[in-house]
């Protein structure tokens, strides 16, 4: 995906989904627990354990069982701890009917020298885009109008049919933007116009679509739409389901 104009935000939509829990009893409970100065080694390397505030945390021995704190020993495993205090859950790694980080599952593996990635990882790194901020996301801000060096490649290896993603302008920029797609390395026929003051659109775009998904995304471009008007298609072209050209009749 490539060839941006003049500022543009542009983010992936993440989907959605549920997951019901179990009820358990609750309560409190006084114990008394052994600490050993007990050592986590995870593949030869020592563990630096820590909470979620970065306070430094000790497993300990009940009833003859080694209890690790949670967070800690998931993060040296490299996995995501999440705790869910609504249903009192702790996930280790995905989270069923969770949002998906699409930047870190699937980020793009080029961008230009006037983009930037946010993948959610660093807190205080974030734009905004109609006064709200996002962690997540691709920014492109090119110093001329067609600026080359404002673009964002993914590679989905054939696995997906389309991409949905969300548009906007970034705040504090007043200019108009437009944005090209481009599929396996062409130009597919697909433009998007945003103005300065548009809210944010969703996006969807064919990666591996028939021949009348391509051309109902084609249609969306006003260029098409004023080319085909008062138009009957009589033959449509494609090439690895980019659309080449409409040929047209008019209509009786």
């Amino acid at each position: 995906m490539k060839k941006k104009l003049l500022p543009l935000a542009l983010g992936l939509m993440l989907c959605l989904g549920f997951t019901a829990g179990a009820l358990a009893a609750s309560g409190t409970k006084t114990i008394e627990v052994s600490y050993q100065d007990i050592k986590l080694v995870v593949d030869g390397v020592q563990a630096n354990l820590k909470d979620g505030m970065g306070n430094s945390v000790e497993p300990f021995i009940y009833n003859g069982t080694t209890y690790l704190p949670v967070r800690a020993a998931g993060e040296a495993l490299g996995k995501e701890v999440t705790w869910d205090g609504n249903t009192k859950t702790v996930y280790i790694g995905k989270v069923p009917g969770a949002e998906e980080n699409w930047m870190t599952k699937l980020p793009p593996y080029q961008i230009g020298e006037q983009s930037k990635l946010y993948d959610g990882s660093d807190l205080k790194s974030y734009f905004t885009a109609s006064g709200e901020k996002h962690l997540l996301g691709v920014t492109f801000i090119g110093a001329f109008v067609n600026s080359l060096d404002s673009y964002a490649m993914w590679n989905t290896n054939a696995q997906y049919k389309t991409m949905t993603f969300t548009v906007a302008n970034l705040d504090g920029h007043g200019e108009n933007a437009a944005m090209e797609v481009h599929l396996n390395g062409e130009y597919s026929g697909i433009s998007y116009d945003l103005k300065w003051d548009d809210p944010p659109k969703t996006i969807t775009v064919p990666l591996d679509s028939e021949q009348d998904d391509v051309v109902a995304e084609a249609m969306k471009d006003p260029k098409v739409q004023k080319f085909t008007a008062d138009m009957d298609i009589v033959k449509v072209i494609l090439v690895k389901n980019k659309l080449v050209n409409l040929i047209v009749k008019p209509k009786k």
